[in-house]
């Protein structure tokens, strides 16, 4: 059971890591128009994320290449691996919440949020090294 949660979670982050470089470029870029998801339409050139939202979605790109790794390790402790799908949770929410009427007001917010989460993660990666 242990070897398949844990597999469950690294097909997650290699989710996360191969697809996040990908949607990031296409949300700069947009297309030819795009149907936004909101009831809205977005015609060429546009852009549906801004600076800030793209600058958050680098850094859960980046925790997420930190906590591969760090599952490679294999040395992690249950909680420290529950606590990672805690912040793939909270990750996923704050992506859905992008798409939402209140995607650009709730930036400072989500940077805030992965500031948290990064020191955490730092912290974990400190003590997985003290091992």
């Amino acid at each position: 059971m242990k070897k398949m949660k844990k597999f469950a979670l690294l097909m997650l982050i290699l989710v996360f890591v191969l697809a996040i470089p990908g949607l990031t470029a296409a949300q700069m870029h947009g297309g030819s128009g795009q149907h936004m998801g909101t009831g809205q339409y977005m015609g060429s050139g546009q852009h549906m994320m801004g600076p800030g939202m793209r600058n958050n979605f680098g850094t859960m790109s980046h925790m997420m290449g930190d906590m591969h790794q760090m599952l490679q390790s294999g040395r992690l402790t249950p909680e420290q691996e529950q606590q990672m799908l805690e912040w793939m949770d909270q990750m996923g929410g704050m992506m859905q919440q992008w798409r939402g009427p209140q995607g650009a007001q709730l930036e400072a917010q989500h940077r805030q949020q992965l500031q948290q989460m990064q020191q955490n993660l730092q912290h974990m990666k400190n003590q997985i090294q003290k091992r």
